[in-house]
């Protein structure tokens, strides 16, 4: 009687257990589908996500070139309004000033030529190599050579026209 109570038990636990098992594995295999759904879904997001940081990161770059470009213009604009009003205050006191004077003004409007000219030609030469030939600021650069050339042919015209003053 004790080993037919035990077989019972024995043929009901592995039935109960066999179907638990099954159960089990169901539930764990819809558990793994479930996950790999939701990291399909999370890889998708962080795909979106890097596609806008790269954006972002391609926007941030422009903006820190016109930022740049900004930075040189103004420079640019700046010293060479102060050359030609340098340029301005020689011509125009030129009798009274005294060769130790008239060499500071040459040697000042030179000091602030000269930076802008290196400035205006690297930014061409760089651009130039790099292939950016539709650059929108090239024309700019080119442009702002006429004062630069216009500075370095006064400095020249009125250094001549000075030279056989002083013989």
């Amino acid at each position: 009687m004790l080993s037919i109570a035990r077989l019972i038990l024995v043929v009901l636990f592995v039935l109960f257990g066999i179907s638990g098992t099954q159960t089990i594995w169901a539930q764990e295999f819809s558990n793994v589908s479930r996950m790999e759904q939701s990291l399909e879904n999370m890889s998708a997001q962080m795909e979106e996500v890097v596609e806008r940081l790269t954006m972002m990161n391609d926007r941030f770059g422009a903006l820190k070139q016109v930022q740049e470009i900004t930075v040189y213009l103004f420079v640019i604009v700046f010293m060479m309004g102060l050359a030609f009003v340098i340029f301005g205050f020689y011509i125009g006191q030129e009798q009274k000033l005294s060769l130790f004077t008239k060499r500071l003004y040459l040697v000042s409007f030179l000091a602030l030529v000269i930076p802008v000219t290196i400035i205006i030609i690297r930014y061409m030469a760089n651009t130039l190599l790099s292939g950016g030939i539709n650059d929108p600021i090239l024309p700019v650069a080119f442009i702002l050579l006429i004062p630069v050339a216009t500075s370095y042919i006064l400095m020249i015209v009125k250094y001549r026209h000075e030279a056989p003053r002083s013989q």
